[in-house]
């Protein structure tokens, strides 16, 4: 076995090689800053979005409390009180998200669900529940063409047909 031992030039490029290393550590705590800042940035994008859309139901609800800048004038409307949709019937786009614009008139919390069946097992969407009086733009996914049943997921006596064509 043999020892080793330590001079003093040794000394010397070990020293020389500590900026070095510190540059790289600097820079490793850069990149590390970066992310973090990318992390935290998604993080508040994700819990402001979940703000606005609010929280309801399953957890997976939506509606908006304030109209989307983009919103079509023809987007189907509805509105409720006194237990009751003041229609059943609407017309939507087919293959092309749209937006629900829906009022609630009365105190009692409502919400506009919609099915693709008369049992209501097949959820194609789940507006929050809200009570009123208030406005709740519901931003609805595409449907394929067909005939879908739209409901208060808290009186299924309120009910109605959209029709996606």
């Amino acid at each position: 076995m043999t020892a080793t031992r330590c001079t003093a030039s040794d000394a010397r490029s070990s020293r020389a090689a500590a900026p070095e290393a510190r540059v790289m550590t600097d820079r490793t705590r850069t990149s590390l800053t970066r992310a973090a800042r990318r992390a935290a940035t998604f993080l508040a994008a994700a819990l402001a979005a979940s703000a606005l859309l609010g929280c309801g139901g399953g957890g997976s609800a939506l509606g908006l409390e304030l109209p989307p800048a983009s919103l079509d004038q023809a987007s189907p409307r509805l509105s409720a009180a006194g237990l009751a949709y003041d229609t059943t019937e609407l017309a939507a786009p087919a293959n092309e998200a749209f937006v629900i614009v829906f009022e609630n008139r009365e105190a009692v919390s409502h919400n506009v669900s919609i099915y693709a069946d008369d049992g209501l097992r097949d959820r194609r969407f789940e507006g929050v529940l809200f009570g009123g009086p208030a406005t709740r733009w519901y931003p609805v996914p595409a449907l394929a063409p067909g005939t879908y049943i739209f409901v208060c997921d808290l009186h299924p006596a309120m009910r109605g047909t959209l029709t996606a064509s």
